[in-house]
């Protein structure tokens, strides 16, 4: 085995301490430059989502199918349907109608992997007609509906294409958590959240719920039937039983959190 000068021993030492450095450096460049393009195409992927509601929201159909690959599909609500053209025709219907809508995205989340990107964001609208037959479709002159948006994404040359959607229309919060084992004689509530829509109307835990809405509650199934049928800001008169006293109040309902 041969021996090094004890110079040379050192040099070499500092050398090796170099080489080392430096690699631990590109390796952090590199980590760093694949965290900035995964946030690059994070943000990229969330643009075409929003840039998607805004086209919506102008009736700007060909822009909706400039977002899309030609095969997106779509499932609104639990019913699977291609994007066109079922989204192009319900969406005319709605501007025919006279109908408009305002979206307030937010809470928009994305997750990158490769050239598939998934976005979820929550979606509140305001919904306006200003025609006979948008108020009929609408059921008034204004509505509130929240929305949960998911996206399936993927890389093309031209940049993000979204290749499905899945859309689930939240009910409006009534602020209150049901026996779910109360079979008949309407919903007792096991708790009314503080500060939530039922609490402000004067409802308590321990209520039972026989009305909502000017319909009869026999039981949670009852009530779930119902949760979709009021909007969001929507004052609904419901009625409950505490001990034999029967108390009607006027509930405001509020957008689900």
């Amino acid at each position: 085995m041969s021996v090094l000068p004890a110079g040379e021993s050192k040099m070499q030492r500092q050398v090796e301490v170099l080489f080392a450095s430096t690699i631990l450096i590109l390796f952090a460049l590199a980590a760093c430059g694949t965290r900035s393009t995964q946030g690059d195409d994070k943000m990229a992927a969330i643009d075409v989502v929003l840039a998607h509601e805004r086209a919506v929201q102008e009736f700007d159909f060909d822009k909706m199918d400039s977002l899309h690959t030609p095969d997106a599909r779509v499932i609104e609500d639990s019913h699977p349907h291609p994007f066109e053209p079922n989204q192009r025709q319900g969406w005319q219907l709605n501007k025919d109608a006279g109908l408009h809508v305002v979206y307030g995205p937010e809470d928009a989340v994305a997750d990158v992997r490769g050239n598939v990107a998934w976005v979820t964001l929550t979606l509140h609208s305001t919904w306006t007609a200003d025609t006979p037959d948008g108020r009929v479709l609408l059921g008034g002159n204004v509505g509130h509906e929240t929305y949960v948006e998911t996206f399936i994404m993927v890389k093309t040359p031209a940049g993000w294409k979204i290749a499905f959607r899945h859309t689930s229309t939240l009910p409006a919060d009534f602020g209150v958590q049901p026996d779910y084992h109360q079979e008949h004689g309407g919903m007792k509530f096991v708790k009314v959240a503080e500060d939530g829509p039922a609490d402000r109307a004067g409802l308590k835990s321990g209520d039972v719920l026989i009305e909502y809405g000017g319909q009869k509650i026999d039981n949670f199934n009852d009530f779930d039937r119902l949760r979709y049928a009021h909007y969001e800001g929507e004052k609904v008169l419901v009625t409950v039983m505490r001990g034999h006293e029967k108390i009607a109040k006027e509930v405001t309902l509020e957008a689900m959190k």
